[in-house]
């Protein structure tokens, strides 16, 4: 038979483990983030409003480049261009006035979405981390952080943030911003390229 205080320990043990491993793997996540200087990719895009109800699908492409420009160009259903140059935002839709913004932190905490697209690739994916209590699980392809705000009502309208990479790679699959009522923002990520050049264009500010 084997005793209680030997189970306690093999659990203890065991537990130690798997802390150490999801450390490791934290670790060399944020030295993948670290080494990006340039991202493209083809990107889906998600907003799903519970109330009032809306669903909007988009499709295009997302450009990063070290330390602090962010461009999405979205193709489908209708042109769409978000910039981010520094704390420069600009937004350009079709049929839709040119919008330009100052992105900013309110208490610490981000208030536009695109700030979490950014911040995914600054400082290793840490500049809003201590916001957040994770969680990381893995399977044999695919590893999921979940974050979860540590002073919800401070952190509305997010509720949790959920990123999906491939194991053991890290490339980033997908993004979940999820947001009160049910409502959420998801990015969906294919044909990924890391650290290679990027044109120019991709970043131009749009024209009204």
């Amino acid at each position: 038979m084997v005793s209680i205080r030997a189970v306690v320990a093999i659990a203890l043990i065991i537990g130690g483990i798997v802390r150490a491993r999801a450390e490791t793997n934290a670790d060399a996540f944020v030295t993948h983030q670290v080494a990006t200087r340039t991202f493209t990719a083809d990107l889906q895009q998600t907003f799903h409003w519970t109330f009032p109800p809306k669903h909007v699908a988009s499709a295009g492409r997302i450009y990063y480049q070290a330390p602090d420009r962010l461009a999405i160009i979205l193709a489908y259903p209708v042109t769409e261009s978000v910039i981010v140059h520094g704390t420069d935002l600009y937004i350009k839709r079709a049929q839709k006035h040119f919008v330009h913004q100052i992105l900013q932190d309110r208490n610490g905490k981000p208030t536009q979405n695109v700030q979490f697209l950014l911040a995914f690739f600054q400082n290793g994916c840490t500049n809003y981390a201590h916001l957040f209590d994770a969680t990381m699980t893995q399977t044999n392809d695919a590893m999921t952080i979940r974050l979860v705000p540590k002073h919800s009502a401070q952190m509305l309208p997010l509720r949790n943030v959920t990123n999906v990479f491939d194991w053991p790679g890290f490339e980033v699959q997908s993004m979940r911003i999820g947001l009160i009522w049910d409502s959420y923002i998801n990015y969906e990520f294919s044909h990924v390229t890391r650290n290679q050049p990027l044109d120019e264009a991709a970043f131009a500010i749009p024209k009204e």
